[in-house]
């Protein structure tokens, strides 16, 4: 059989089609070795072990539990994402918020801070206090506040890339005004390119 040049073409097209179907889509253990690793911005993975170091921190000092209210009353305020990287710092606080909660160690009072949730309860908590004719005082008071930031530096040397992501969290004493803790959490990638596991 003789092979035209449009036959080969078309061999070829197909056999680079197949070659770029690529890898089959499946589950991974989230944030385990096989995730995607990206050094230029923030993965799960990141997330992870901030939240997971920053609450551990957290529920040693003891804080908490020496608070006016039992369990502890906590907003969760503004965390600032001050990094090339977007990504939602929401993430990072939900995972301390469920472990906080379930604990009993705290409850979340959503009629104040400055993140999504707490404007759509401040919008209902207003309502209500209009229709009930109330002044819509918020009735619990928080004993502390958790505000944070996250920051980035990168740095390069030839067609290495690094990037070091600084995680910050501090509780306020809405009491008194003074810090009552505080915690930084460094996550440092380094490499020529984006990959798969750390």
């Amino acid at each position: 059989m003789k092979r035209t040049p449009l036959f080969t073409g078309t061999l070829i097209a197909f056999a680079l089609l197949l070659g770029a179907c690529g890898q089959k889509a499946r589950y991974i253990e989230t944030g385990g070795t096989e995730s995607v690793v990206s050094v230029g911005e923030v993965d799960i993975q990141d997330i992870q072990v901030a939240a997971s170091g920053m609450l551990e921190s957290l529920l040693e000092t003891g804080i908490l539990k020496r608070a006016p209210h039992e369990p502890a009353r906590l907003v969760l305020d503004r965390v600032v994402n001050d990094t090339s990287s977007r990504f939602d710092v929401g993430e990072l606080l939900y995972r301390m918020r469920e472990q906080l909660v379930n604990s009993g160690q705290a409850e979340v009072i959503t009629t104040w801070g400055d993140n999504p949730e707490s404007k759509e309860a401040q919008g209902i908590a207003k309502r209500e206090a209009f229709l009930n004719g109330t002044t819509g005082q918020a009735s619990a008071e928080p004993d502390f506040t958790l505000t944070g930031k996250v920051t980035q530096i990168k740095r390069s040397a030839g067609n290495v890339r690094q990037t070091t992501y600084t995680f910050r969290l501090t509780l306020t004493n809405v009491n008194t005004g003074r810090e009552a803790w505080t915690k930084t959490v460094d996550m440092t990638k380094q490499g020529t390119k984006s990959g798969v596991g750390f």
